[in-house]
């Protein structure tokens, strides 16, 4: 089996998970079918916030923190205040919502016991990591959540942290998710919440074009709630592909980049705005 085969293989297991929201012919089925969505979906990206589920669900923002608040009460879910959450709390999972995950999934889910629930969260990326679950859920196909609000791009996904399972190589950069087009492309998916520096840029590319060559993906799409920000992304980018193709690594002399790299490496990059505004109207105001 060649490492793309072994990757491919690795995402279908994620790709499998059932995430599929079906309404009930009544709110008891209903309110059951939120249940293992929810659960999943926390299982999945480590966390959830109110904001995220009255989208999904379309539902008010009292009744997102009645369903979130009922699965603590449950003791499936326990929540942080922290105000780096746009709702200035998040929720993530217990041990028995870990153990509820491991059935709904059938990916071993893996629980640390800490003193304060948020010591089991990384706060520093906590926003960053919001932004990204709504956006790899809000390009999911119409027929999986089926709230009149879907960009319906792609039909699976594989988030961050399950990516870092996968993909273990240092030379591969660890991207915001993955999804999977209609077509079958697999797409990194980037957010971008600031400006870069072309030295950044530069170690960033390279790691893209190993991740390229190495099958774990064949786009990048860029997303970002400042149109500004993408142009600078491409400009630098442009300029840093022809940088790294024209000159040689100090040490070994070796090229950076070879044409057929830099020419994978350019046809991959998207730079997607459509999500500007909206990103900028749900968390930045």
């Amino acid at each position: 089996m060649s490492n793309t085969d072994s990757h491919i293989q690795q995402y279908q297991n994620y790709f499998n998970i059932d995430m599929q929201f079906r309404y009930g012919t009544n709110n008891n089925q209903t309110g059951k079918a939120r249940r293992r969505l929810t659960m999943t979906i926390v299982s999945r990206f480590g966390h959830t916030s109110p904001t995220i589920i009255q989208w999904l669900y379309g539902i008010s923002r009292p009744q997102s923190l009645a369903h979130l608040n009922g699965l603590c009460r449950e003791g499936l879910l326990e929540y942080a205040l922290t105000h780096r959450s746009p709702d200035d709390r998040v929720y993530t999972l217990t041990r028995a919502g870990a153990l509820f995950a491991e059935q709904l999934t059938a990916i071993p889910m893996q629980f640390r016991s800490t003193e304060h629930v948020a010591q089991r969260l990384n706060l520093s990326t906590l926003y960053h990591d919001l932004i990204v679950q709504f956006l790899i859920l809000r390009g999911m196909s119409a027929e999986y959540f089926n709230n009149g609000d879907s960009f319906n791009a792609w039909n699976a996904f594989i988030t961050d942290s399950e990516f870092r399972k996968i993909a273990r190589k240092h030379d591969i950069r660890s991207v915001d998710g993955v999804v999977r087009e209609h077509d079958g492309t697999l797409c990194a998916v980037e957010m971008e919440h600031s400006f870069k520096t072309p030295e950044n840029r530069k170690s960033i590319l390279l790691k893209y074009a190993e991740a390229l060559s190495s099958g774990y993906y064949q786009k990048i799409m860029l997303f970002s709630q400042s149109l500004d920000i993408l142009k600078d992304a491409k400009r630098i980018n442009d300029q840093a592909i022809i940088y790294l193709l024209e000159n040689n690594r100090p040490k070994s002399q070796q090229q950076w980049l070879d044409e057929d790299a830099a020419s994978q490496l350019r046809a991959a990059l998207v730079y997607r705005t459509k999500f500007c505004q909206e990103l900028t109207e749900r968390f930045y105001r």
